[in-house]
């Protein structure tokens, strides 16, 4: 081995070991560890000082960056010595170690090679040894200095569940669950070397639908992947790995920003049970949608809600102590190729919007001055703006002159307040809009034009977002239109009628057997006091969330959340009542929280990168445009073209990317690190 790794070090390889035992040879994945003999930490840029409890070694991968073993006296179970190693890798974030450098198959620097990633051969810095101490060992019990993850701990400290629910149920619950990739794991034996990778995707599919970590378990448990059947192994086996993919989901969305932070649940087991078997216009709409396209489900959640908040934001109004709430709703659908269908889901519902009354859609695009005169001629009228690609109005309104101002306008058309912009020829007076924006564009686009006033401004906190990525084995083949859709279709439009007939059609004044005109229905909204006690209840948890998190933007975004689940609970409420008013209770307030749940997560994801100035947001760009150029490099005149820089913009950009570590440069091109 150690022949081998002179030999490989002589030549342009990064050389990397895991520090665990595997009980089988070529097998990399965390299941074939059988033990642990230390706990390991990547440090990254936290100094060695910072550590509460003195390594073993300390190793120095790179000038600054660091690693670190602690050497157990006995062998440890895998799940326990990554529990611990979890713990350090949190506590340490702060000063800078790698949060997510806890895993079992982590791979870590072998020492006395060169880091190829801070230079070439024959420059680049050696992996040594910082200091090793030959005498101590230590017990799993030495480390309970470092104190259990609270966003966590709820996660990895809960029992194996009991089954109280059947796979049919959970089905029902979750209408955007079944997709072919899902069923084929269900259903379908794996190919040998494939029954790892196709559960872990199963379960993290699950987290993603909102799942909970016992319903996640009774569904892997069932599926035709259970490699744990397979092998005869223990169902706890199983429950642990659930747990992992739990805390991965939540590390994806970075739910857990600090150690102190948590993750609250905004919904319990017993609230979610009474909202199973509950189905609104809402799942409806998923449940036909999801037969008739190959779109990501949750795209068509936003779409069933637009429809909803078209038909009733212009007649429906919730009295409250701060002011009357429409329930108008801005979606923002984001993904990163067009394999999400994020056009298909809009297209569908913008049919059967025209099929009810065409006169809804106020634009698809539009100038500042269209958009504004448009909506003057609609007092009191659901009017949609929708456009597919959102991206290039954010970065106009972030870049152009002509464009400042334009987001807190639209901004008081959200919130229903009068507006007045005066012209060199006319003066435009907008009065009582009902606003709604459906919008999509590119994830990492948008991600990258977001900025923080926008966030604190209250301009991106407005729109629920909704993000998906792409799933090959969601894409159905071209073919001819699914039959089973069209009566479902059908279903969908007469329930949509017969609500545009009772919220919105006008009723005829009559006086002596004549008609004289038409009168605009209303329809006043109303909490039960059990209603506002659980809303209320969300509400704060979603600010205390926000602030223990210790992220300014995060405040802004939680309470407009709220706002926005509780215009969620009206629609669905009103979905299902056909009366003089709107009578919301607390189920309703907790099934929106249902749909809430995945919400913020979305939001999470996207603002997450925010505060980053725009040379920032190039040089990440770059770096991912490197990167998906390996092995073959991107040169600098490749680099120069597609980015649009100059000369001495070049120059600054590449230096900054190689004394960051983030790019090496060789035979002319650029290679991105990973």
């Amino acid at each position: 081995m150690l022949t081998m790794i002179d030999e490989k070090s002589a030549k342009l390889v990064h050389s990397y070991f895991c520090p665990n035992i595997y009980g089988t040879p070529g097998k990399k994945d965390k299941e074939y560890v059988t033990g642990c003999s230390n706990v390991w930490a990547d440090l990254d840029t936290c100094d060695p000082k910072y550590l509460i409890l003195k390594p073993s070694i300390i190793v120095q991968t790179s000038p600054g960056r660091y690693q670190a073993y602690w050497v157990l006296q006995d062998i440890a179970e895998p799940t326990v010595a990554e529990e611990v190693a979890r713990r350090i890798a949190y506590y340490h974030s702060a000063q800078g170690a790698d949060k997510s450098g806890w895993d079992l198959s982590q791979l870590m620097r072998i020492p006395y090679t060169p880091n190829l990633k801070y230079g070439k051969l024959g420059s680049s810095p050696m992996v040594n040894i910082l200091y090793q101490q030959n005498h101590s060992l230590y017990r799993i019990g030495d480390f309970h200095k470092y104190p259990p993850v609270p966003s966590l701990s709820k996660i990895t400290d809960t029992p194996m569940p009991v089954a109280d629910e059947t796979i049919e149920d959970i089905y029902s619950k979750y209408p955007g669950l079944r997709t072919s990739d899902f069923d084929e794991s269900m259903n379908e034996v794996p190919e040998k070397g494939e029954w790892s990778d196709r559960l872990w995707r199963l379960e993290m599919h699950c987290f993603e639908q909102g799942l909970t970590a016992s319903e996640v378990f009774q569904v892997a448990k069932a599926s035709a992947c259970n490699k744990y059947r397979r092998d005869n192994r223990p169902d706890n086996d199983l429950w642990n790995e659930v747990c992992r993919a739990n805390i991965k989901h939540n590390e994806r969305f970075n739910l857990a920003p600090t150690v102190t932070s948590t993750i609250p649940d905004l919904i319990t087991d017993e609230e979610q049970a009474l909202i199973r078997n509950r189905q609104s216009f809402v799942e409806r709409y998923i449940s036909w949608a999801t037969i008739v396209t190959d779109a990501a489900p949750q795209y068509h959640q936003a779409s069933a809600f637009m429809l909803l908040s078209a038909l009733m934001a212009g007649n429906v109004k919730l009295p409250t102590s701060f002011g009357t709430i429409i329930p108008n709703l801005w979606f923002m659908t984001l993904g990163n190729t067009t394999l999400t269908r994020k056009s298909t889901a809009a297209g569908m519902a913008l049919k059967l919007l025209y099929d009810i009354d065409e006169n809804y859609l106020l634009a698809t695009d539009a100038s500042v001055e269209g958009l504004l005169a448009g909506m003057s001629t609609r007092p009191g009228e659901s009017s949609i703006f929708v456009r597919d690609e959102f991206t290039g109005l954010l970065e106009a309104i972030g870049n152009r002159d002509y464009m400042a101002g334009f987001a807190e306008q639209l901004t008081k058309l959200y919130d229903g307040d009068a507006l007045k912009r005066i012209l060199r020829k006319e003066t435009i007076n907008i009065q009582e809009p009902i606003f709604i924006m459906y919008v999509s564009g590119i994830k990492t686009k948008t991600q990258h034009l977001v900025t923080e006033e926008m966030v604190s401004g209250g301009f991106i906190p407005r729109f629920i977002i909704i993000s998906a990525d792409p799933d090959p084995a969601r894409i159905r083949p071209l073919g001819p239109p699914i039959e089973q859709g069209t009566e479902a279709r059908d279903s969908i439009k007469n329930e949509l009628l017969d609500i545009h007939a009772h919220y919105v059609k006008k009723s005829p004044v009559v006086r002596d057997s004549h008609v004289l005109g038409e009168l605009k229905k209303e329809f006043k909204a109303e909490l039960t006091p059990e209603a506002w006690k659980r809303y209320n209840a969300f509400e704060m948890l979603m600010l205390n969330t926000a602030l223990d998190a210790g992220l300014d933007y995060l405040t802004p975004v939680y309470d407009r959340l709220a706002k926005s689940t509780l215009k969620a609970a009206i629609l669905i409420a009103g979905s299902m009542q056909r009366s003089n008013k709107v009578l919301v209770d607390e189920i309703d307030i907790l099934h929106a929280i249902s749909y809430a749940k995945s919400w913020r997560e979305y939001a999470q994801e996207i603002v997450t990168g925010i505060g980053k100035t725009h040379d920032e947001r190039t040089l990440d760009r770059i770096y991912l445009y490197v990167r998906s150029k390996h092995p073959t490099g991107a040169s600098r005149a490749e680099l120069m073209t597609n980015f649009h820089l100059d000369a001495k913009q070049a120059d600054l950009f590449f230096r900054t990317m190689e004394q960051r570590g983030m790019v090496y440069s060789e035979n002319g091109k650029y290679h991105g690190y990973h």
